[in-house]
């Protein structure tokens, strides 16, 4: 009854007026593809992220703090691959046009004593500012408490 009886005159005049919008384009898709187009897709190509990589102020791809992230990334679980997009980029849905279009910066964040900040993501422009950690134990323990404190925006 709650999921179907209870709201069937609120669905039909959303479904209704959900054909009256002007895209036309809405009928050629699946349900699965309209939402994909809509809201991103879950097809992941990490590899894909770090070559697409670009990093500033003090970073290079060669950089031994760069290096250690990346490796630290790769044995992170899908789930915590996901929170990190999420951190990133407001979603944890891969955009559309795939991973291949997904542009992001790392860059280091000069600190004094940078073992006491966390990564710092600014999702408008995909920018990760990331201190230089004395340790990769280091990296990994600040850079999973930065992604878990993280709000996913968008169509959940």
């Amino acid at each position: 009854y709650i999921f179907n009886t209870s709201v069937e005159k609120h669905f039909q005049a959303f479904s209704e007026g959900f054909r009256y919008v002007p895209l036309p384009v809405v009928d050629l898709f699946l349900p699965d593809e309209l939402m994909a187009l809509l809201q991103g897709n879950t097809m992941y190509d990490w590899p894909q992220l770090e070559k697409n990589a670009s990093y500033g102020f003090g970073y290079t791809r060669t950089d031994e703090a760069i290096v250690q992230f990346w490796q630290m990334f790769h044995e992170l679980t899908q789930e915590e691959k996901k929170h990190f997009l999420a951190f990133l980029t407001g979603c944890d849905k891969v955009p559309i046009g795939g991973m291949g279009k997904l542009r992001i910066i790392i860059r280091q964040d000069v600190r004094i004593d940078p073992d006491l900040y966390f990564p710092i993501a600014h999702t408008c422009s995909r920018m990760l500012d990331l201190p230089r950690y004395s340790s990769a134990e280091i990296l990994r323990e600040r850079f999973l408490r930065a992604i878990g404190c993280s709000r996913v925006f968008g169509i959940p």
